[in-house]
């Protein structure tokens, strides 16, 4: 963390008098009070106490629902919780959230920050807050006229990542497994389902060669768009063995997983294979943070 100056200190001082007229007001107070902070003091975010261990949560699909499980469980956990969660998750709404979590001094009050942040905006995010977990759920093809292409996405969050951030990693996307590939990290992802394909038949594809040597890939079995257990023709590539493998029962409604070296039963929250990967997500942060399958 930067030293704090007087910038700073005036950039601090005038976001949190914003933050607590607009709450006066009535208003959401999200976004301009660190936006405000942001433009007095550039690098506000280097400069603002963060809490003791930072998880932020990216990707295109399910990080609001991971971020809301994960402050759920840790606040019944007794954990002293800070997150972005009632506002924007660019680097102005994480501003607004630190500044909230944090008295005049600038120190942060609080244990644990759960941030979910917006794919484009991780340059402006990660670089100076230096989460100690980056999970990324998946990668897709979202508002093509903002976000392009997932690959151009991907470059995004991945020249973002501070060199000891730990990755926590979708093992059966094929785009989003790869970030970061230096660090260290773990994956998930879910065993084979009776309603997996053997390949894609959907029209979007957005992984079809391995990245590699851009021979094609083949499927194990697929899921969805370009989600499943991958690997190369030629040998070059295949998905990563994953960490936290779920194993779903929709007969009984469980879903299984090894964690160090027992098998853990945990009731499933939803059916839907979307929320089934998001659950094992959350069982994959929560372990990683010391708790308990118990407790979980």
């Amino acid at each position: 963390m930067a030293k704090r100056n007087l910038r700073f200190f005036a950039a601090h001082f005038m976001g949190k008098l914003a933050y607590t007229t607009q709450k006066l007001l009535k208003m959401n107070a999200t976004y301009f009070p660190g936006d405000l902070a942001i433009k007095i003091c550039p690098d506000y975010l280097a400069r603002i106490g963060r809490p003791q261990t930072v998880i932020a949560v990216t990707g295109t699909n399910g990080k609001t629902t991971v971020c809301n499980l994960l402050i759920d469980i840790l606040t019944k956990e007794g954990k002293q919780v800070m997150d972005n969660r009632a506002g924007s998750n660019t680097n102005s709404g994480i501003a607004t959230a630190l500044m909230k979590y944090s008295g005049l001094n600038g120190k942060c009050k609080k244990e644990i920050g759960i941030l979910e942040v917006d794919e484009r905006s991780s340059m402006k995010i990660s670089p100076p807050i230096k989460p100690d977990y980056i999970v990324c759920t998946n990668l897709f093809r979202d508002s093509i006229t903002r976000n392009a292409h997932p690959e151009f996405i991907s470059g995004i969050i991945d020249k973002a990542v501070p060199q000891n951030t730990k990755m926590i990693l979708n093992a059966d996307d094929p785009i989003s497994s790869r970030l970061a590939e230096a660090n260290d990290r773990v994956y998930f992802a879910i065993d084979k389902l009776p309603s997996d394909k053997e390949a894609p038949d959907n029209i979007i594809n957005d992984c079809q060669i391995c990245p590699k040597c851009s021979g094609r890939l083949k499927y194990n079995y697929s899921r969805y768009h370009h989600i499943g257990n991958v690997y190369c023709e030629n040998g070059d590539y295949q998905s990563p063995k994953a960490d936290f493998l779920g194993k779903v029962d929709f007969q009984n409604n469980l879903l299984s997983m090894e964690i160090k070296e027992k098998e853990e039963k945990f009731e499933l929250i939803s059916n839907s294979v979307f929320n089934i990967y998001n659950q094992v997500t959350v069982i994959a942060v929560l372990t990683q943070l010391g708790i308990s399958p118990d407790h979980i």
